[in-house]
């Protein structure tokens, strides 16, 4: 098999993970707004790279998406919009822990890898869990699927961090917890996949679309699985 010279990684549930939970957050909102919950997060995890393709701030995302949401219900767009408001007074884009093991592994896999973020998400959220997870200075290309080009599965963030790198898709492999997202994106580019199995995906015992490497947790990348 061909060596490996570039590793790209995905960045939420794969690096990094929120303090509380989506579901928490969204449930907070819907209470400070003082709207009644009529939507489920899955439904907000379902639109998200639709709304991502046009937004400019994670902000301008949500409240497209959540008025969306509510007029598909047949509610008023405009209680979207306050639960969308209040999504963004309780969510703190710095309060975030990186997964166990992950500096650890970006370290290792720098020693002999050139190493690229390629993650779904407006640049400045994305940056700002970055640097509140210690890892501000890990990759030397980072790249927005959803901002700078169209998000993930689409192969474009891919290949962009792969032609900032001087990197060939026949040498390197990406990381992510998504099997729809960040395994299929990188096979629609030519690269290998490796999964991490943790989440609700990580219930999968087949994952689609099949990957060539799993992994339980970021740490296990200090031996990595192609070698």
């Amino acid at each position: 098999m061909t060596a490996v010279d570039a590793v790209l990684f995905d960045l939420d549930d794969t690096l990094v993970e929120y303090r509380r939970s989506t579901v928490e957050v969204l449930d907070a909102a819907f209470e400070r707004a003082g709207v009644d919950p009529f939507f489920a997060v899955e439904a907000y995890h379902e639109r998200f790279d639709e709304f991502a393709k046009t937004a400019d701030t994670i902000e301008e995302l949500r409240t497209a998406c959540f008025a969306a949401i509510a007029d598909e219900r047949g509610r008023d767009p405009a209680d979207g919009e306050a639960v969308a408001a209040a999504y963004a007074e309780e969510r703190d884009q710095a309060n975030v822990d990186p997964l166990p093991g992950a500096r650890a592994a970006v370290d290792a896999l720098a020693a002999d890898h050139r190493l690229g973020l390629v993650s779904n998400g407006t640049p400045g959220m994305q940056r700002t869990k970055l640097t509140a997870a210690g890892l501000e200075d890990a990759f030397e290309v980072t790249v927005f699927g959803g901002a700078e080009v169209p998000p993930k599965p689409d192969p474009a963030p891919f290949e962009r961090a792969l032609t900032e790198l001087g990197a060939s898709p026949e040498r390197a492999v990406h990381v992510g917890n998504s099997a729809s997202t960040d395994v299929a994106g990188a096979h629609a580019a030519g690269l290998r996949s490796v999964w991490l199995r943790r989440g609700a995906e990580g219930d999968a015992a087949a994952p689609t679309p099949e990957p060539h490497h799993v992994v339980a947790s970021p740490g296990a990348l200090t031996d990595p699985p192609w070698r």
